[in-house]
């Protein structure tokens, strides 16, 4: 134990001269970060136990990352480092974990480290600011906590209107959020899968986004399109507050589909010029230009746990790539026909590959080849996964299908007018949303293919939305009124119901209570009889001694009457005693007899009351059951209309926002 406490003071210690050497010095990993992370950070992460893939011991492994991709970078931006964010406890899991934060002086050693540039040593030179200081890394490619971002911008600024737009080019859905991304002219539009409502419209001012991609946690959009023969980009938008974060890329033709790994840190594209390129999120910087490809690259997928990259081309060229080196991984080469899409399954083992050739491949990455090959028939455009491995397509036939996970149909959804270009199914499995040639999207359940609702890539002008708002609002607010009739109705019911059962609850206790009260009076009466039953033997036996003593003081009267006047007198005058003694015995007899003759008649008055009130008692209880069930059903329709009430309170409330906020712009 002393050693410990001699090495754990001599931690500290060390901390400390770094703190102080850092105050007017110039901040090294070296000489003043490392002691602070020896200090707090060694024992969970190091060479030998690195938890989260994550090893803090060396300059080397701290800059390469863990598990999650990399936590601090070389841009001085500190606030975009997950190093700082969890040090900091400005996101989970906090670190050091179940305590507080390192000491505020420590903490700003490690911000001064960040923002100086990360260097290693006092020999090192601070590097150039990066130009896109992005503050993001994905934790995880899993849900995140309380579920998808959702828009949270002014969403109503005017969109890009047309006379009729154009084919749908790109179809994205949130992978934890009832969202969707429908890419239009020069705008990409969002929609709530669940309601169809529109949710806001994101500018994209190079032209068409060929390719719409969700992040792996869903808070981020990854656009890539342009303009042929002009411009091609890949963008990234912020999902809650709307705005460009990152754009890589300045290529000479547009960019047909683009992606990013799980951890944000690359950005791949592929277009006409047959190469796949893939850039430094932060910095917008190369890493790797593939040049495998002979054809137009249509699409471009990293694995959810951006391990593999995959790319396919107009020929039917389908190649698979080491994310982290550009190493070509697969050469899969079974497809006939142009590859049109490419999804994943969440597990990173399968990819399917959607293809001109009219099938949909299912690769396994372990065996390096196909173990399904679904027959769609005519010209596949799209695939998609959901989170339980089932699969959609959309091609050529017109149609929109759905497949189980073993690559089995399940069922068609409604023929649209031409081919179906991009297809998508959402966050919960239980819409699909699929857009064709002319331009026309459908958003229907998986579960019922007849309940379908139509989105336009093409949303009206700001002027007819309001009009629309307008009407809705005016019959909303119509319908407020039967709406708040029907639940003051039903409240009065249910308070009249209420009552009933609170007034016959009442009376059974007034009742109860005269029974208990008669009750308590018998059981008085019947002691106060008691007392008397054993009170009047008692008299009786006295009458009969005094009886006894009369006849014996009338005996010695007679007796006496021959003695002198004195002695008659006194004889007499015992005489009297004793008969007014045994006159008054009786007298007090015949009184206790006739109280209990009065006492025995109130006790059985009050019996027959007693049983008279207990009866009342049980009548009102058996009413009782009947009127609860009464008055819960009332309260329940009650409770039923309030609800009513308040989601049209709330959609009314929401419609009157929305329209304010459309007729303030």
């Amino acid at each position: 134990m002393k050693h410990l406490v001699h090495l754990s003071f001599g931690f500290a210690w060390m901390s400390c001269l770094a703190v102080a050497s850092a105050d007017s010095a110039k901040v090294t990993f070296d000489d003043h970060v490392k002691p602070i992370l020896r200090q707090h950070c060694f024992s969970c992460h190091n060479q030998g136990e690195q938890k989260g893939g994550l090893a803090l011991d060396s300059y080397t492994s701290l800059v390469e990352g863990g598990g999650s991709g990399e936590i601090v970078f070389d841009d001085g931006d500190y606030d975009g480092s997950r190093l700082w964010q969890l040090m900091n406890h400005d996101d989970s899991p906090e670190m050091p974990p179940n305590q507080d934060k390192i000491p505020a002086d420590q903490l700003e050693v490690v911000r001064r480290w960040i923002e100086a540039g990360i260097p290693e040593n006092l020999g090192s030179k601070a590097k150039p600011k990066k130009k896109n200081a992005l503050a993001f890394v994905a934790s995880t490619g899993g849900r995140p906590d309380g579920g998808g971002a959702m828009p949270q911008f002014n969403t109503f600024h005017s969109p890009v209107v047309t006379d009729r737009p154009a084919a749908i080019t790109a179809i994205a859905t949130s992978p934890w959020a009832p969202l969707v991304a429908i890419a239009g002219q020069k705008q990409i539009v969002l929609y709530h899968t669940d309601t169809a409502e529109l949710l806001g419209i994101l500018p994209f001012d190079e032209g068409i986004a060929q390719g719409l991609r969700f992040s792996r946690d869903g808070n981020f959009l990854i656009a890539s399109g342009g303009e042929h023969s002009v411009r091609g980009i890949v963008s990234v938008y912020d999902i809650k507050t709307g705005k460009r974060v990152a754009v890589v890329g300045d290529e000479l033709d547009t960019v047909f589909d683009g992606d990013a790994n799980q951890s944000m840190t690359q950005i791949a594209l592929g277009g006409p010029k047959k190469l796949l390129r893939i850039f430094d999120a932060a910095d917008g910087s190369q890493q790797f230009e593939l040049k495998k490809h002979t054809d137009w690259i249509y699409s471009v997928a990293y694995s959810p746990d951006g391990v593999l990259i995959a790319s396919g081309d107009r020929s039917g060229g389908l190649c698979v790539w080491e994310a982290s080196t550009g190493r070509l991984f697969l050469d899969l080469t079974d497809h006939k026909d142009a590859i049109h899409g490419l999804a994943w399954r969440d597990d990173s083992n399968v990819l399917a590959s959607a293809s001109a050739d009219g099938t949909v491949k299912l690769w396994d990455m372990n065996l390096g080849k196909a173990v399904k090959s679904i027959s769609v028939g005519k010209a596949v455009h799209d695939v998609s996964f959901d989170h339980q491995g089932r699969l959609v397509t959309g091609g050529r036939d017109k149609q929109a299908k759905l497949w189980d996970a073993t690559g089995s149909h399940l069922r068609d959804f409604p023929t649209m007018k031409e081919d179906v270009l991009e297809v998508e199914i959402s966050h919960d499995g239980k819409h699909i949303v699929y857009g064709d040639w002319t331009g026309a999207v459908m958003l229907v359940s998986t579960a019922d293919p007849k309940t379908t609702a139509t989105l336009a890539a093409n949303p009206p002008p700001l002027s007819e939305r309001v009009g629309v708002l307008e009407k809705q609002l005016k019959a909303m607010q119509i319908e407020m009124k039967p709406i708040q009739q029907r639940m003051n109705q039903a409240k009065v019911v249910a308070d009249k119901k209420k009552r009933a059962v609170a007034e016959i609850q009442a009376k059974v206790t007034a009742v109860q209570a005269q029974a208990d009260l008669a009750n308590e009076q018998i059981g008085k009466l019947q002691k106060r009889l008691q007392s008397i039953d054993v009170a009047i033997p008692k008299i009786v036996a006295s009458s009969r001694d005094m009886q006894d003593q009369l006849i014996a003081v009338r005996v010695a009267s007679k007796n006496a009457s021959k003695n002198a006047s004195t002695t008659d007198q006194n004889t007499q005058s015992k005489l009297a005693d004793a008969e007014q003694a045994a006159a008054n015995l009786l007298l007090e007899l015949s009184a206790k007899r006739k109280i209990r003759i009065e006492i025995s008649n109130q006790t059985e008055k009050l019996q027959e009351r007693f049983l008279n009130l207990q009866q009342q008692v049980v009548n009102l209880k058996k009413s009782l059951p009947e009127l609860e069930k009464s008055a819960v059903k009332a309260s329940q329709a009650w409770k039923s209309s309030k609800s009513d009430h308040h989601q049209a309170k709330e959609r009314l409330s929401k419609t009157r926002a929305q329209y304010d906020q459309m007729i303030s712009e």
